[in-house]
């Protein structure tokens, strides 16, 4: 009789006859087992995965969402520093004395004060 270590690390012993089927069977669910246990493997780290994937794109779409945002202030602070310059403007030019200035500059400044005045709701 021979004795050896096969795939499964398990002795097989070399006899004149074949292996019977309660072994037969044994040694088919052990291989069976070992492919079910690798199978779950597999599904869970593709689950895992999955899980990941879907986490990165929950994020990928808050940091749009925060970006977003975030542009919309800078966009209305930009139009609240416009106005304030186009009001400190119109500022300058109601408080100018045009008496110095040559006629055209003077009709220039002039209308440019009456529209100023009609914008604040000054009717003349």
């Amino acid at each position: 009789m021979y004795v050896s270590l096969g795939e499964d690390n398990e002795p097989l012993i070399y006899q004149d006859r074949p292996i019977g089927q309660k072994t037969a069977k044994k040694r088919l669910k052990r291989k069976q087992g070992k492919a079910k246990v690798g199978e779950v493997t597999v599904t869970n780290l593709l689950q895992q995965f999955r899980d990941i994937l879907v986490e990165i794109e929950d994020q990928k779409k808050q940091d749009r969402k925060i970006m977003l945002e975030q542009q919309a202030m800078m966009i209305q602070q930009s139009q609240q520093k416009q106005e304030l310059n186009r009001i400190e403007k119109e500022e300058q030019i109601t408080k100018m004395n045009i008496s110095n200035l040559d006629p055209i500059s003077a009709v220039y400044f002039q209308n440019r004060k009456l529209e100023t005045m009609q914008k604040r709701g000054f009717n003349f």
